[in-house]
């Protein structure tokens, strides 16, 4: 007997957050708003995010290539909205926004509530539209004070 389909509903109630993730990698930038980020190890500490496999980042990737996640802060609808939208090919995604950098030369976001420097360790393709990027923390720190943006989606078919 087939296993049922899974209720889209329920799926939807697992709780994510929304971070930015940010790259420049051969001096290639990216940005985009995430939303299933999730702890993936203790040692070395680890990451992992679901990005859609058409979005710009995943060009610039490569094993050992460096990217940072940056916490939204509760309720920041200005960080967010200059992210939520998406950016065309060749559009400079950190125009808009003040970056700063790591020792390594990783942008953050500066207004974000915090950041994690990652250095990538594995990229798998569990799906058809979006990659699991797995890194490893290297750096990042509390930036301000306050709560991260957590929400629950009303259903587990779309964002």
């Amino acid at each position: 007997m087939p296993e049922p389909a899974p209720d889209m509903q329920v799926l939807g109630c697992i709780p994510s957050g929304l971070f930015v993730v940010t790259a420049e990698n051969a001096g290639q930038r990216a940005a985009f708003l995430a939303s299933w980020v999730a702890q993936a190890g203790f040692m070395p500490p680890a990451i992992s995010v679901a990005i859609k496999q058409d979005r710009s980042i995943m060009r610039q990737l490569a094993r050992g290539s460096h990217f940072a996640v940056n916490v939204v802060g509760k309720g920041d609808t200005e960080l967010m909205g200059r992210f939520a939208r998406g950016f065309e090919m060749g559009e400079d995604p950190f125009a808009a926004s003040r970056i700063e950098r790591t020792d390594n030369g990783t942008p953050y976001l500066p207004d974000a509530l915090g950041f994690l420097e990652c250095r990538l360790l594995r990229v798998l393709e569990p799906s058809t539209e979006h990659n699991l990027v797995v890194g490893e923390v290297i750096g990042g720190r509390m930036l301000k004070q306050g709560e991260p943006w957590v929400h629950i989606r009303k259903s587990g078919e779309r964002y």
